[in-house]
């Protein structure tokens, strides 16, 4: 088996990143998949995306690359475009090559590699997969609480009732490997692991590295540099 490594929300950290993989001592046959959100926030989201491509780094999609999408699918219509860009995605907005809105187009909403399942917000039990209406897959990009019932929260709406998904989540799509959900610590649970370590907001970037067919990993983590202090909120 390959190794498959996973990098948590990057937000624009080019240099937190090249660190981070210059401690892995990479094979040329690994996997390599971001969890989404591999841009804004951070200075370097161009750079990012260059070096994503360029290292043939896979990713699925995260909220932030989804608000640019549907951005610019909004600005192929005569109307107004519904969606506000702050400056941070505005410039890089209007920096973008046809290169990178391939890219940014084709990232999937999740990946699978053996029992692994990759995706950027989160996993409601019973979620099909195969059978997804337009409210899953918005769900599954940005989920982090649910209600006493089981439903999905929108950002905001919870409070001291409201569940965490990952602890209530019963592992029918796999070992989830997630991002989204700022954390101080990798979150472990039986059937997830959370691993956005909030680098951009100064803490670190993580990655966890699977290397054999029982599912052990290794978490590897490099910390938040000056270089990259926040431009924007």
């Amino acid at each position: 088996m390959n190794n498959i490594i996973i990098y948590g929300d990057i937000h624009g950290s080019y240099d937190e990143l090249v660190a981070l993989r210059k401690k892995l001592n990479l094979n040329k046959d690994d996997i390599e998949i971001c969890v989404g959100d591999i841009i804004t926030k951070g200075k370097y989201s161009i750079k990012v995306i260059d070096y994503v491509i360029k290292n043939n780094i896979k990713s699925v999609l995260g909220n932030h690359e989804d608000k640019l999408i549907r951005y610019l699918k909004h600005q192929k219509s005569d109307k107004k475009n519904p969606i506000i860009l702050n400056d941070d995605e505005q410039n890089i907005m209007d920096n973008l090559t046809p290169k990178h809105i391939q890219f940014l187009e084709n990232l999937p909403l999740y990946l699978q590699f053996e029992n692994i399942t990759i995706v950027h917000g989160g996993m409601i039990n019973n979620t099909d997969l195969e059978n997804l209406s337009p409210r899953d897959k918005q769900q599954i990009l940005r989920l982090r609480y649910l209600d006493k019932n089981g439903k999905f929260l929108a950002y905001g709406k919870e409070d001291e009732t409201s569940i965490f998904w990952a602890d209530i989540y019963d592992g029918k799509n796999g070992f989830v490997v997630y991002g989204h959900t700022k954390l101080q610590n990798v979150k472990i649970n039986k059937y997830s692991l959370g691993i956005d370590t909030g680098c951009i907001y100064g803490n670190k970037l993580t990655a966890v590295v699977f290397n054999d067919k029982n599912g052990n990993y290794d978490i590897v983590q490099e910390n938040y540099t000056l270089n990259n202090n926040k431009k924007y909120h």
